[in-house]
């Protein structure tokens, strides 16, 4: 029953050898290579069978297509699971960067709004300890002036004063006419305000006075009027002085007010300054933290957003690997399916089931002869029958031939040996394969 697998197209009804097959792809060679493979050990074993050989065999390819669908299934459910972690992990990954990639940009805006808002803050300090400075300088500088201005006036103010006294006194003594009258003006003639017409007018009638009383009595007409001189000159002297004190309180009034409404200004100002500049110093130093702790979610923020693509990297090789990996088993799977149903489908035939028919009694006959076959089984020597001979040199032409067509050298070396021991040594490089 193996003769319609082991002969080619034309052999197999009764024409020439047809020239060897183009090589078949690897995948479909090596399925094909185990399925002959099992059939040629079935076909070794079938002595020990209550089953035909072609029946075992149609089962062993069912079995072996069953189980190939289902381990291709379960290959689909698991890259199914595989794929939607890989779909999911991609997504939540690429979020967490796109998110980090965000929060980095917007930090780094932070950072450097908060830097230049310190950097102002550090220029508007400077500003107003400047201003502090001049307007400290500037008030230092008014209330020396203002020290200054005092001393003159109370100077000026006691000389007036002096002067207007000692007028007064002049006055009195020349109107009672007191014998003091010489000491009263000259009081008045040393008096550092006295005009010097009015000391020259002095010293001619204090030397009046004082010719008469070494003359005899001056004629009263003569001293009345000259005395008369004197005390208006006096009086005219006191009113401008009084009018100069006047003036002089009065401007130390106006001068005192201004200093007082200066210094409250300045006062007010260094005042208002100095707080400004104490708020903007804290408020620099609250940006400089600011700009401080945005660095340092920064830095995290960049070394996790550096591990979630190392990550997403790992993860894209993980997946493509597995993705090639599961496109190659499947190829695989479903050639070695589609092998082993080809297979089946050649089993199934006509001729192949004619074939099996044909020769089941011969086989059944190797059967009762188990005992003697297991015998050379185990001795490795003793003589053929001539219907192992036959099985013998077809099994031999059926690997050769397949050994051709798929370009199998192990399954060409089964045969050879095959050729020589047709059992022991195929039965040992199955065992191998």
């Amino acid at each position: 029953w193996l003769k319609p697998l082991a002969e080619g197209p034309n052999e197999a009804r009764g024409g020439a050898r047809c020239p060897p097959a183009s090589p078949l792809p690897p995948t479909i060679r090596t399925a094909m290579a185990r399925t002959l493979i099992v059939l040629v050990s079935l076909v070794i074993g079938a002595t020990a069978m209550d089953v035909t050989p072609l029946q075992k065999v149609l089962q062993l390819l069912d079995d072996m297509s069953a189980k190939g669908k289902k381990q291709k299934h379960e290959e689909e459910v698991e890259f199914a699971k595989f794929h939607q972690w890989c779909d999911s992990t991609r997504e939540e990954t690429t979020k967490s960067i796109a998110e980090a990639a965000a929060q980095i940009e917007q930090l780094t805006a932070d950072i450097a709004k908060a830097e230049a808002d310190a950097e102002q803050l550090a220029t508007e300090i400077a500003e107003l300890e400047d201003s502090i400075s001049q307007d400290t300088a500037e008030l230092k500088e008014a209330k020396a002036v203002r020290e200054k201005e005092h001393g003159d006036f109370s100077e000026t103010h006691a000389d007036l004063s002096e002067s207007v006294d000692a007028i007064e006194r002049a006055i009195a003594t020349l109107r009672s006419r007191e014998a003091d009258v010489p000491q009263s003006l000259l009081q008045v003639r040393d008096s550092p305000r006295i005009p010097a017409e009015a000391k020259a007018t002095i010293e001619s009638f204090l030397a009046l006075a004082t010719g008469g009383s070494e003359e005899g009595a001056p004629e009263a007409n003569a001293y009345e009027f000259q005395s008369g001189g004197v005390v208006a000159m006096l009086e005219k002297l006191r009113h401008k002085f009084q009018d100069e004190r006047l003036a002089l309180q009065k401007a130390e009034m106006n001068a005192k007010h201004n200093f007082e409404m200066l210094e409250q200004k300045l006062t007010d100002n260094i005042k208002e300054e100095t707080q400004r500049a104490t708020d903007k110093t804290a408020k620099k130093g609250q940006r400089l933290d600011d700009a401080a702790t945005a660095k340092g979610d920064l830095q995290t923020t960049e070394a996790t957003k550096a591990e979630d693509e190392k990550k997403l990297e790992d993860t894209n090789t993980e997946c493509h690997a597995r993705s090639v990996e599961y496109e190659k088993n499947q190829v695989t799977r479903a050639e070695e399916i589609k092998a082993i149903a080809k297979a089946s489908e050649i089993l199934r035939s006509d001729e192949v089931s004619g074939s099996a028919d044909k020769y089941l009694p011969a086989l059944v006959q190797v059967k009762r002869a188990r005992a003697t076959a297991l015998v050379q089984l185990r001795g490795g020597s003793g003589s053929e029958s001539p219907e192992d001979s036959m099985r013998r040199e077809k099994m031999v032409y059926m690997l050769r031939h397949n050994a051709q067509q798929i370009g199998s050298r192990y399954l060409s070396l089964v045969a050879t040996h095959a050729q020589t021991d047709p059992f022991g040594k195929v039965k040992k490089m199955i065992k191998d394969l």
